[in-house]
């Protein structure tokens, strides 16, 4: 069965978030399958946006949307409307824009709303093909 839980245990992360320029309170959701940790995202909720420091997937298109978009529906529920994307991984990034959560060379996303009720659009997206 499929998960997206955050957590609270680091312990798995400690030499990735050494590595990370994080504030102090920053959150780590995993998307785990058959109890095995399939990918995470690692992010902060500012008062303006939601920053996104780190992405795993395990190069499947449909983690990577469901981590982003269930970080992206807590932030809303936060009231943040805007998304910034702090990923260094080109490849990452890549897939990002291929899933439409980054439609600039600013990595930012700048309306959540836009992604989140735009599911119309889903079948035209190249990732879906």
């Amino acid at each position: 069965m499929l998960s997206i839980v955050e957590t609270k245990d680091f312990s798995a992360y400690t030499e990735l978030l050494a590595g990370l320029s994080l504030p102090e309170d920053f959150h780590l959701t995993e998307v785990q399958e058959d109890d095995t940790v399939r990918g995470y995202i690692i992010y902060a909720y500012e008062p303006e946006q939601v920053v996104i420091y780190a992405l795993q997937d395990g190069h499947d298109l449909n983690y990577c949307d469901g981590l982003v978009r269930s970080v992206l529906f807590k932030a809303e529920l936060r009231g943040i409307e805007r998304a910034a994307f702090r990923i260094t991984d080109s490849a990452m990034l890549e897939r990002l824009k291929m899933l439409r959560f980054i439609q600039n060379d600013e990595n930012i996303l700048q309306r959540i709303a836009d992604v989140m009720e735009n599911c119309k659009n889903c079948r035209d997206n190249p990732a879906n093909t």
